[in-house]
C-alpha cells in the first residue's frame, strides 16, 4: 500500500510520534509510507524551516516526511486556531504537487481540520479515508474547561466529527469505548478498531533489568505534560507531606512543560522543598534512558469526564516497558496497572493517599518492587509496536477494500 499519513504536531522522533512510529512500523512490512506534520513543534515552539520555505520533502528512516510551515502560536487563543488552518491549507497544497496515488489516507481526531484535510485528500485522490481518533473532540474541550457546549466553534466541530465518522471506511480509536459515542454520532461502530497507543521495546533492549531500587533514596518520577486534565500538582503536594513526614529516602524528578507547571514550580518555591527536581520535557526517544535512573513511575490525571472514553496516557506503556512499579492516581473505566497488578491505583487529586502509597512501596523490599516491574513488562507485551502495526495494517487493508467495494456498488 502507499499510505499518506497526516499529523499536525507528531514529529520524527519527537515528543508526540505515534504516527511515527505506526510510519515506521507500516515500512518495514513493505509499504511506502508519507508523513505529513507541522514544522512549528507544538511543545519546544521551535521553527525546523529556513525563512521562505513553505515546506519541505525529505527522509527521516525510509518514511517521506513532508514539513509544513504553519502560524506559530502559544496558548489555545486565536492564533493556535489559525495554526490549525494553516496546516490543513497547507497539507492541501502539498498533496496537489506529491506525483504518487496513495491508496489510503490516515487522518487524526486533533486537530478535527486535518482529519478534514485527510477526508478531502482521499476524495480527490479517490483513496481510501481512516479517521484516527486519538482525542474526541470536540467533547474533550467541553471536559478540561477550554471551551462551552454553547460556543459557535462547538456546533462547528462537532458537525465535522459527525462528518468524518460517517465518511470514514475504518476508524481508528486509541481509547477502548468510543464505539456507542461512533454510534450515537451516525457512525458505524464495527468499523471501529481499538489500536492504542504502544510501545517500542527495543528501545529498551539495551538496559539492565530493574534491581527493584537497593539505593536510596528512591526516584519517584513523573514523565509528561502539565495540562488541564493532568495532575502533576497532587504529586508535588504529595512531595510537601512526604517532607513535613522527615521522609527522607524517596526524592522526586518531574520532566516535561505545560500551562501547569508554573503552579507546581510556586508551590514547591513556597514549601522549600529539598525532595523535588523539575526538567525541561525530553524527546520520546530519550525516555527509556532517563527512566533507567527511576524506583517508581507516577502518572496523575484530573477526575474528569474526559476519561470516560477510556485512559489512553502514552506515558503508562512507556512506564510499564521500564520494568518498574507504577502509581496511577485517577479515575477511568479501565485501569492498566490494576489489571497488571505492577504497582498501585488510587483515588484522583488526593496527595495524602500518594504519599501513603509511596511510602507502602520504599516499605517493600527491592524484590518485591521488581517483581512488580515485572509484571507490567510482561503485561504490555501484546501492545508492542511490532503487533500493534499488525493490527493498524489490518485497518489499512481492509478500509481500502472498502473503498473498493464502494466503486463497485
Amino acid at each position: 500500500m502507499n499510505i499518506w499519513y497526516l499529523s499536525a504536531h507528531d514529529q520524527p522522533k519527537g515528543q508526540s510520534a505515534r504516527t511515527y512510529e505506526f510510519s515506521l512500523e507500516l515500512l518495514k512490512r513493505g509499504h511506502q509510507v508519507t508523513m505529513f506534520t507541522n514544522s512549528f513543534c507544538h511543545w519546544t515552539h521551535k521553527e525546523l524551516l529556513g525563512p521562505g520555505e513553505k515546506w519541505r520533502i525529505e527522509y527521516f528512516d525510509g518514511i517521506r516526511v513532508v514539513w509544513l510551515r504553519t502560524i506559530h502560536y502559544d496558548g489555545n487563543g486565536v492564533k493556535r486556531g489559525a495554526n490549525m488552518l494553516s496546516n490543513v491549507w497547507r497539507s492541501l497544497q502539498v498533496a496537489k504537487i506529491l506525483p504518487d496515488q496513495p491508496d489510503v489516507v490516515v487522518g487524526p481526531s486533533v486537530p478535527l481540520g486535518t482529519g478534514w484535510a485527510a477526508l478531502h485528500i482521499a476524495h480527490q485522490k479517490k483513496a481510501a479515508f481512516v479517521f484516527e481518533v486519538r482525542d474526541v473532540w470536540p467533547i474533550a474541550l467541553v471536559d478540561d474547561g477550554g471551551l462551552s457546549n454553547k460556543h459557535p466553534v462547538y456546533f462547528a466541530f462537532r458537525l465535522l466529527e459527525k462528518l468524518l465518522y460517517r465518511k470514514a471506511n475504518r476508524i481508528s480509536a486509541t481509547m477502548p469505548f468510543v464505539f456507542d459515542h461512533v454510534a450515537e454520532s451516525g457512525g458505524d461502530p464495527d468499523k471501529v478498531e481499538w489500536i492504542p497507543n504502544g510501545v517500542s521495546f527495543e528501545r529498551f533492549s539495551s538496559y539492565a533489568d530493574y534491581d527493584g531500587g537497593k539505593r536510596r533514596p528512591l526516584v519517584a518520577m513523573y514523565i509528561g505534560g502539565f495540562g488541564n486534565a493532568h495532575d502533576v500538582i497532587t504529586i508535588v503536594k504529595a512531595a510537601k507531606i512526604l517532607q513535613e513526614r522527615g521522609v527522607d529516602d524517596i526524592y522526586f524528578v518531574i520532566i516535561g512543560s505545560g500551562p501547569k507547571k508554573h503552579e507546581c514550580l510556586r508551590l514547591a518555591e513556597e514549601s522549600r522543598l529539598a525532595n523535588v527536581e523539575f526538567r525541561a520535557p525530553i524527546p520520546k526517544a530519550d525516555i527509556p534512558k532517563v527512566q533507567m535512573e527511576s524506583d517508581i513511575l507516577i502518572a496523575a490525571v484530573l477526575d474528569s469526564p474526559i476519561y470516560r472514553f477510556g485512559l489512553n496516557l502514552n506515558k503508562m506503556f512507556d512506564y510499564f516497558a521500564s520494568g518498574r512499579p507504577v502509581v496511577f492516581s485517577g479515575k477511568a473505566p479501565n485501569d492498566p496497572v490494576a489489571e497488571a497488578g505492577a504497582g498501585y491505583s488510587i483515588p484522583p487529586e488526593q496527595p495524602e493517599v500518594m504519599a501513603d502509597v509511596l511510602m507502602r512501596l520504599a516499605a517493600l523490599s527491592p524484590e518485591e518492587r521488581s517483581l512488580m516491574g515485572q509484571r507490567g513488562s510482561n503485561y504490555i507485551k501484546e501492545f508492542d509496536m511490532r503487533v500493534l502495526s499488525g493490527r493498524m495494517e489490518s485497518l489499512l487493508w481492509q478500509a481500502v477494500q472498502d473503498k473498493e467495494k464502494s466503486k463497485c456498488s
